[in-house]
């Protein structure tokens, strides 16, 4: 199932806190890459959790095709993944079979059916070694792969992923993005949330520029490079500086980021 995803006017504060999200407006569409940049504390993983339904706004909504995110949850759960920054936040089964299987099971799938969609998703992510293993004895890196594995598993139409790239080496990094690749190719909605630039540009549609809870875009990636950059202060890319002396001009750099 296709979903269309628009948030009008997230107003969001903690307990006590001034608002960590002002005004914030933005629009998730099928088939395609939503990136939304910013450094730490910037308020990226809270935006991300009122999208995907874990935390309610102080003020305005979230609609899924048209309708409240409040009024279908938690019906829409089954449609959407979360992948946190830190995995220890989302593992807590004794094995990783069993952590892998957890949301299969909760679906109602058969037991065979849920240990050919284990080792599919284990054999895709390098993990076959570690299912008989205990997630809280794996490197941060190893646990990262089985809380992905424990969302992609299920096949949700919506995946968000916060700092994907945490703790992840070069290769596991570039299988990440695969992934990201086949579910755009699904049709499905990926809205990931990063601090690296080059990241954004080489895997985003659209691209969104948060800095104390303010959000600022949609960008192009082109458009993110000549605008968006200066809404978060940050300077160009490194390998913008060298290529550009090179001759090559910036369209010519993201073709080459994304085609890397």
């Amino acid at each position: 199932m296709e979903w269309n995803i628009v948030a009008r006017n997230i107003w969001f504060k903690y307990s006590g806190s001034e608002y960590v999200l002002r005004n914030t407006n933005i629009t998730i569409d099928p088939g395609s890459i939503t990136v939304i940049v910013g450094p730490t504390g910037s308020g990226k993983t809270t935006l991300l959790l009122i999208l995907s339904g874990l935390l309610k706004s102080s003020k305005g909504a979230v609609y899924y095709n048209g309708r409240l995110l409040q009024e279908i949850l938690p019906d829409i759960r089954k449609h959407i993944g979360v992948l946190f920054q830190d995995p220890n936040d989302q593992l807590f089964n004794s094995t990783v079979y069993d952590e892998i299987a957890y949301s299969l099971r909760t679906l109602g799938l058969s037991e065979d059916d849920v240990r050919s969609r284990v080792f599919l998703v284990s054999r895709l992510l390098g993990i076959e070694h570690l299912l008989g293993k205990r997630p809280y004895s794996l490197s941060m890196g190893e646990k990262k792969k089985v809380a992905l594995a424990s969302i992609i598993v299920y096949d949700p139409d919506i995946l968000f992923l916060d700092e994907p790239l945490a703790n992840l080496d070069y290769s596991n990094s570039r299988l990440l993005e695969k992934i990201i690749f086949d579910f755009k190719k699904s049709r499905k909605n990926i809205v990931v949330t990063t601090h690296s630039i080059e990241f954004a540009l080489r895997i985003g549609d659209k691209i969104y520029g948060i800095v104390d809870g303010e959000v600022r875009g949609p960008y192009s990636p082109l458009e993110f490079i000549e605008k968006g950059l200066e809404t978060l202060n940050a300077s160009i890319p490194l390998v913008f500086e060298v290529c550009g002396r090179m001759g090559l001009k910036p369209t010519d750099i993201i073709k080459m980021i994304r085609n890397s």
